[in-house]
């Protein structure tokens, strides 16, 4: 872990904050799975899944804001409701864990994240019924990420490819997926006591990072093709999860 001063330490989380927010608003995904192990290199491993969670709660409300067609949060209330019932277990897991056991957990988060990329691009296009069991097993799994690694996407993605609609309706869901789950997750998250002052002193200029980033985004995201930079982003989690993996078990800084 790189030691800095308060002031150039602020300086480059925000600026982790602002590259992983340019990737969600580019790609429909890789907030968390960027920003997580971008952070433990200058913070530890626990400040750093609590701020991607705190920040995330506007990265959400954002990507949900400008994004359109627009779902309905009720449309995915049995997965957001199994998701915020698993997610204090998960917290759990983050306040009890050492940061040896946190760094080994969040290189496999990043694994499955990539693993269901993958997975996701070799879906067929068929579209598939909903089913209660389907969207409380994906919450639950999710909010158990959520919670422990801040990482909750891959099992609602996979499962929304799963039932398919389209690219555009897919996105759309996961948006408002995100944000029905930001909330009450910070909620929790407060009350257990994970979010510290050091937490919230980096959060605020975090959050004008996102909005820079979603900008930028906007701007330039025809630039590069989505699948160019999906392939390039499966590489990095993976390079990511391995690092992370092999510094948790060896005790490496």
């Amino acid at each position: 872990m790189f030691e800095l001063n308060l002031v150039a330490e602020a300086v480059v989380v925000c600026f982790c904050i602002g590259l992983s927010a340019y990737t969600q608003s580019t790609l429909g995904f890789g907030y968390a799975v960027l920003l997580v192990p971008l952070l433990t290199l200058f913070i530890d491993p626990k400040s750093a899944i609590a701020l991607t969670q705190l920040v995330g709660l506007g990265v959400s409300a954002i990507s949900y804001a400008e994004y359109t067609p627009r779902t309905k949060i009720r449309s995915i209330a049995p997965i957001a409701l199994a998701a915020t019932i698993a997610t204090p277990l998960g917290a759990w897991v983050l306040l009890a864990g050492s940061e040896q056991t946190i760094l080994i957990c969040v290189g496999l988060g990043i694994a499955i994240s990539a693993i269901g990329t993958l997975i996701r691009s070799k879906m067929s296009t068929d579209s598939h019924s909903e089913t209660i069991k389907l969207q409380i097993l994906a919450g639950t799994v999710s909010g158990l990420l959520r919670g422990s690694v801040s990482m909750p996407g891959p099992p609602v993605i996979i499962y929304q490819h799963w039932i398919g609609g389209g690219a555009d309706q897919i996105r759309s869901r996961m948006f408002a997926y995100m944000i029905a789950m930001a909330l009450p997750t910070t909620i929790i998250l407060l009350i257990m006591g994970v979010f510290s002052w050091q937490i919230i002193y980096y959060a605020v200029p975090g959050l004008l990072a996102v909005f820079i980033g979603n900008y930028i985004s906007q701007k330039t995201r025809d630039l590069m093709t989505e699948q160019i930079f999906k392939s390039l982003s499966i590489t990095l989690l993976i390079v990511s999860a391995v690092v992370l993996i092999i510094r948790g078990f060896t005790g490496t800084n």
